[in-house]
């Protein structure tokens, strides 16, 4: 950045220059242009003056010549001829047009004044001879020389041309050169020190930024890019962006872990009852009829809830790669509810708990009837293992929304665990005697939900208690 800095700057003053030199040339270039047509008309008076007394003169016009030559010199002018071939010559045959006095240098004396030649600086090859000839004004440079030609009328066989020049200053700023050239210096040392503080304020964070990528990748999910807090540009947005990401990454990490430890768990606790029970079988020690159905029915229980284990994570699994089929269609949504709680009635009877159902009007929705089966299940049993006396699951339809509500009158989620309880493998209350689920069960409740096109809240009820609310979309606001 210092160096496109350094550049920029450098080129900037060539620029400048070039263009003040350019400038300057124009400027002179227009000056003579403007000077040039009143000094040919007073040129052509003259002239003319000699002509006209040229024979009371009998050729000794000296004293006119000298006119002409303080007319030129008062111009910074000088005059020259040009001959029908293209020569060009000098001296007083000029005004007299006898071209047999004529000469290319010009010969000592005192017509052959300077005024009356090429001015210093031109020769003969910067003329456009064939340009002048015709009449027409030139305009050129030689050098730092400026200079401007203009074709007289012609006097006999040599056309006298008006030549005035201007030298051009090669310093650009003229007397402020160095002046210039002090403050260009010190714009070029502020320059590069604001270079060097932008480049190291843009520089320094993306190399932190890089250094905590780098210990990201290498396994450091605790790594952090430090940020002022006091920034809030583009860099510090991205700062925090990066470790709102390494955030979630390390969160990630751990709940993987925590779901590693709980499922391990969860299959090693059936597994171990199994074993055991199949070694005791084996061994002999179940011989009787009782104790072998007894242990039968425990691996039967155990294997089951491996089985409902291994379904809930095919399930997750599915719904993460969106593999998961839906088939939804209109249905009467009271009737897949009820026939997903009837199931329930003999686990409810069974534990001592009421298990109550209000689905008196049907209520016609756009979804997959199984899956809402699937969602009911789960959240009538979540409801059986923490309820104390009574569930209570009603269905009703509000404009186009389907409502389903599951009540328990259980102890209740403390107000920090309400935000998790859809988390996978999260439990948050337990009852003694009953079995708590996998922590999936409410997870697969959501992610259903949410494929859809509903939405699943949980909510503490007045007095203790906990409610789960499914909204799933209607197709048509009221029943037929």
């Amino acid at each position: 950045m210092i160096a496109i800095s350094a550049g920029v700057l450098v080129m900037s003053l060539l620029l400048g220059a070039g263009l003040a030199r350019r400038a300057a040339y124009s400027q002179a270039t227009s000056d003579l242009q403007r000077k040039v047509p009143a000094l040919t008309v007073s040129i052509e008076q003259l002239r003319d003056q000699l002509a006209a007394r040229a024979a009371e003169l009998q050729g000794n016009g000296a004293g006119i010549r000298r006119l002409i030559s303080a007319v030129l010199k008062v111009s910074d002018g000088s005059i020259v001829g040009i001959t029908a071939d293209g020569q060009v010559v000098q001296g007083r045959v000029v005004l007299s047009g006898d071209k047999t006095t004529a000469s290319i240098a010009p010969k000592a004396g005192a017509d052959n004044t300077p005024l009356l030649q090429l001015p210093p600086g031109l020769d003969v090859g910067d003329l456009d001879t064939a340009k002048l000839l015709r009449g027409e004004r030139q305009t050129g440079r030689d050098g730092t020389v400026v200079f401007v030609a203009q074709p007289l009328a012609k006097t006999g066989d040599i056309t006298p041309v008006v030549v005035i020049s201007q030298p051009v200053s090669t310093r650009p700023f003229g007397r402020s050169g160095g002046a210039f050239l002090v403050a260009g210096g010190i714009a070029f040392a502020v320059s590069l020190l604001a270079s060097y503080l932008l480049a190291r304020r843009l520089t320094r964070p993306i190399a932190l930024m890089s250094d905590t990528t780098a210990q990201l990748a290498a396994g450091d999910l605790g790594a952090r890019v430090p940020l002022d807090p006091n920034r809030d540009d583009e860099l510090s947005r991205l700062g925090r962006a990066l470790n709102g990401m390494a955030a979630q990454l390390e969160a990630a990490r751990g709940n993987e872990r925590a779901f590693l430890l709980s499922v391990s768990h969860d299959l090693r606790t059936p597994l171990t009852s199994i074993r055991g029970y199949a070694e005791a079988i084996a061994d002999g020690a179940v011989d009787d009829p009782e104790s072998r159905a007894r242990a039968a029915g425990v691996i039967t229980a155990e294997a089951q809830r491996l089985e409902r284990l291994v379904a809930d994570l095919l399930d997750l699994a599915r719904l993460d790669a969106h593999q998961f089929s839906l088939t939804p269609r209109p249905v009467d949504a009271a009737e897949v509810v009820s026939t997903a709680v009837n199931a329930f009635v003999p686990s409810a009877r069974e534990l001592g708990i009421r298990l109550d159902l209000d689905a008196s009007v049907p209520a016609s929705a756009d979804v997959d009837p199984e899956r809402l089966a699937q969602i009911i299940a789960n959240l009538t049993e979540n409801a059986l293992k923490y309820a104390a006396t009574k569930v209570l699951v009603q269905v009703a339809a509000s404009g186009r929304q389907l409502l389903v509500s599951v009540d328990d009158d259980g102890a209740g989620i403390a107000a920090a665990d309400l935000p998790h309880v859809f988390e996978r493998l999260y439990t948050a209350r337990a009852v003694p005697g009953r079995k708590v689920g996998t922590g999936l069960g409410l997870a697969i409740v959501r992610e259903l939900t949410h494929a859809m096109g509903g939405t699943v809240r949980v909510d503490g009820l007045s007095g203790g208690g906990t409610r789960f609310t499914v909204t799933l979309p209607v197709l048509t606001a009221q029943a037929p």
